[in-house]
């Protein structure tokens, strides 16, 4: 079984969650991404909210979420994805 490994923001105000819509992509996901090279989870949280949301991570204020797997939206069946979501404070506003 193959599993695609993601790192996931969990952003929650007033009762909702914060999601994004990918151009092409017909679904709304969790802001994150897959990490690059050796990045750890931390580095990865970071630059993904940096490119996806113009936002900067407060390092500092990072915390574990929780981790979860599910069927990846558009792919094969039995292909998982498994999402390592952490919360933080952030400067900036969201785009």
């Amino acid at each position: 079984m193959k599993e695609i490994d993601k790192i996931a923001f969990i952003y929650l105000k007033d009762k909702k969650i914060l999601s994004t819509l990918s151009k092409g992509k017909d679904t709304y996901y969790i802001p994150g991404g897959k990490r690059e090279g050796k990045e750890t989870d931390q580095e990865t949280l970071i630059r993904e909210c940096k490119e996806e949301l113009t936002i900067d991570i407060k390092k500092d204020t990072i915390e574990y979420y929780g981790t979860f797997e599910a069927q990846a939206h558009g792919k094969a069946e039995g292909i998982l994805v498994r999402m390592t979501c952490y919360t933080a404070e952030f400067e900036g506003k969201l785009q």
